[in-house]
């Protein structure tokens, strides 16, 4: 059973001298250095987030017995600002654990690593020489900046990148790293990516003129570069963004990056899947539910919404009351870039449905059912 039950220490008073019990035999403290060991229990590696409160240490020892009554703080290193930290919890006659004060521990440059003591009354010391790192965290460019971005929106006025991705998965997202900060491809560095609950893959690190670093590089990337990933299938609404690298984590919350998850509605079929490419076709695609049924909403320069084939808008005429079925007309997808293609006057469309409300299209995902074949006149 945990001897103290808060990370709110009870600080002994003591004078010069004490009495009190040492592994176990009764002893007068005079600033002695007592024998024993620590070890770091977790995190394994010995490694915290630098300049970051509450990160949490768990520490074993030998040879000593700890108690609320013995125990009065535990340094981390050398900062003042980590010395005689009274956030931890004696948990039992062999374990402590500590939190990082506010503001954290800066990172270690020692050799070897931070030492850590473990303060007992009369002014007693079991010290370990090294073995705590503190690794720089994550960092992200400012908000202002777009730090977090669909990947095809990158090339697009930073006004216009896109920030809302879809809980469907499957697409690919740029983080830009802070300026004091660089992604490393290393295996050694272990750089990972949660998204939306989630682990992402094909993780990808470019410097900042978009040149890919290979993971088999031998120095290490210059800051303020940039990394892809994919995000997975079925993705929760929380849009926090989780980076490890380097033994260290660092959740971006969704206020820190800008992103957004949405839901779109998926088209699963259409009654009528080809026509001729110049034909205005009335077809009926059935979707998952709609959140919002109103046709106006879905025509003009003013909707928020859209039916798209390929890149290009169709005229929406009816809804039907469940939302489940919307009638569209298809537009003329020759020969242009957001249709089949410059030149091309005949192939296969994705019929997708997009949220037009941001200062780009969000397209909802393709399914197998959701084409249209246009044919030649």
């Amino acid at each position: 059973m945990p001897q103290q039950r808060s990370w709110r220490k009870r600080a002994l008073t003591t004078g010069a001298a004490v009495a009190l019990l040492v592994g176990g035999l009764p002893h007068v403290a005079y600033g002695a250095t007592l024998t024993g060991t620590i070890a770091i229990t977790t995190p394994v590696g010995g490694k915290l987030a630098a300049d970051t409160a509450k990160q949490v240490l768990v520490l074993t020892v030998t040879g000593q017995t700890l108690s609320e009554a013995l125990v009065t703080g535990v340094n981390l290193g050398t900062d003042p600002n980590c010395q005689n930290i009274p956030t931890y919890i004696v948990t039992s006659a062999t374990t402590l654990a500590v939190k990082t004060p506010t503001g954290g521990c800066p990172a270690t440059t020692a050799s070897g690593g931070d030492n850590i003591d473990i303060l007992f009354a009369g002014s007693n010391t079991l010290s370990k020489t090294g073995g705590l790192n503190f690794i720089t965290p994550p960092t992200l460019a400012a908000l202002l900046d777009k730090p977090v971005i669909n990947d095809n929106s990158s090339l697009l006025a930073s006004t216009a990148q896109v920030q809302r991705l879809l809980t469907a998965g499957g697409q690919t997202v740029r983080v830009k790293a802070g300026a004091n900060y660089a992604f490393d491809p290393r295996s050694a560095q272990g750089l990972a990516v949660t998204f939306g609950g989630k682990a992402a893959t094909e993780i990808k690190v470019y410097d900042n003129t978009g040149t890919l670093i290979p993971a088999t590089t031998s120095s290490t990337p210059a800051n303020g570069n940039y990394m892809t990933f994919k995000t997975a299938a079925g993705l929760s609404n929380d849009a926090s963004l989780t980076i490890s690298q380097g033994g260290v984590s660092k959740t971006f919350a969704g206020s820190d990056t800008g992103i957004n998850l949405v839901t779109l509605p998926t088209v699963t079929s259409l009654t009528i899947s080809s026509g001729r490419t110049k034909a205005a076709t009335s077809t009926v695609l059935t979707t998952s539910a709609l959140p919002d049924k109103t046709v106006a909403d879905y025509n003009g320069g003013s909707a928020t919404w859209g039916v798209f084939f390929c890149k290009k808008q169709a005229t929406v005429t009816a809804i039907n009351p469940t939302g489940t079925a919307i009638t569209a007309t298809t537009p003329d997808v020759s020969d242009d870039a957001d249709g089949l293609g410059t030149g091309v006057f005949a192939g296969t469309c994705p019929v997708t449905i997009a949220d037009l409300s941001g200062a780009q299209p969000v397209m909802g995902p393709i399914t197998a059912g959701g084409y249209f074949n246009f044919l030649n006149e």
